[in-house]
């Protein structure tokens, strides 16, 4: 397959209403001379009430989302489609599949966007992640209490920016972090996003250790990383709000690497191939720990 020329390719950006990354992207496509074609999770009723010309797409129903985008993609072809965000990953990769375009796999997206199914799959290749265990949103936490390991860290199954993330190292804390994070998940802005992983509550040992994030391009399986980033500021809990970020990493060369490599054997575990990773590891004396795998940019400016 010939690369297309930069200068005349056509983008198609998918990304929500509610994010704030997505202009930094037109930004960057203008600069490079990239034409964009813009789908969003605006209004449909309304004329363009964002006054971008963003094609309107449910993504909360990705398969009927991947089906307008070819339609789109019919009248207005495009060489690639990136989205800005967890939201619309899997209509991204449908429609990708559909276009013939390079993509990752709907079922490694899903992977990725579901931590649950991504600590099974990781754990099944001996990956070395977290003991965890999931239970039903709706389960009596009382009744669960002394299942879990402790420290134990309770967190949403597709919630990103660590919203939602808890540490506890009683029965008491757990059994109210539980409570916390089921009302969080009840409330409405999430349960109209008609997305199951949110019917479940990931329950996983608490890892001790700096915390690093990594961001990268897989092209054909293949990580190219483009920065490891410290989290200099203690990150013990009992919540795991999103702080500063240092670059270059202060690691030794060899542990970054060894970061690197986890990360890509990882997404080929998971399946992904194709396009950007940001994936977060605690390091301590057993080495790289995965914490988060996905197949997005890095969240925020």
């Amino acid at each position: 397959m010939a690369t297309p020329d930069v200068g005349r390719s056509r983008l198609m950006l998918l990304y929500t209403t509610t994010g704030y990354e997505a202009r930094e992207f037109i930004r960057t496509a203008q600069q490079l001379g990239v034409e964009t074609v813009l789908g969003s999770d605006r209004c449909d009723v309304l004329d363009d009430p964002w006054e971008d010309d963003a094609v309107p797409l449910r993504f909360e129903r990705p398969q009927e989302a991947a089906r307008r985008i070819v339609e789109v993609a019919g009248q207005q072809p495009v060489a690639a489609i990136l989205p800005v965000g967890d939201t619309p990953l899997l209509s991204a990769a449908k429609a990708s599949r559909a276009l013939g375009l390079l993509h990752n796999p709907p079922d490694a997206v899903l992977s990725s966007h579901n931590k649950y199914l991504m600590r099974q799959r990781l754990q099944a290749a001996f990956a070395q992640v977290p003991a965890f265990m999931c239970f039903p949103m709706q389960t009596d936490p009382r009744l669960v209490q002394h299942e879990v390991p402790y420290p134990c860290v309770v967190k949403p199954l597709a919630l990103s920016a660590s919203r939602g993330v808890m540490r506890a190292d009683t029965p008491a804390e757990f059994i109210a972090a539980f409570l916390r994070l089921r009302a969080l998940l009840e409330r409405h802005e999430i349960r109209q996003k008609q997305d199951e992983a949110n019917e479940g509550i990931l329950i996983e040992s608490f890892i001790p250790g700096a915390e690093v994030a990594l961001e990268g391009l897989l092209t054909a399986g293949r990580l190219q990383p483009l920065a490891l980033f410290d989290k200099p500021d203690p990150l013990n809990g009992p919540f795991f709000e999103e702080t500063l970020y240092i670059t270059p990493s202060r690691l030794s060369a060899d542990l970054q690497a060894e970061i690197v490599r986890c990360a890509e054997q990882a997404a080929l575990t998971l399946g992904l191939c194709h396009g950007p990773l940001h994936a977060e590891f605690r390091v301590n004396s057993q080495g790289p720990w995965l914490l988060e795998l996905a197949a997005r940019p890095i969240g925020g400016l």
